[in-house]
């Protein structure tokens, strides 16, 4: 479920960058990439519980 919400973050951060219309949306998309690419390195890197 974490990896999921890690790669939504992922997502949302691109789009962001991308998108036109406002700055302050732009300003974050670094910072959600950032915290999407973190939490896929962490949670993809763990063993799964049983």
């Amino acid at each position: 479920m974490a990896e999921f919400i890690s790669i939504a973050l992922l997502l949302l951060g691109v789009i962001a960058l991308c998108q036109p219309f406002d700055k302050s949306i732009f300003a974050n998309g670094l910072h959600l990439l950032f915290w999407g690419w973190l939490g896929l390195n962490i949670f993809s890197h763990r063993k799964p519980v049983r």
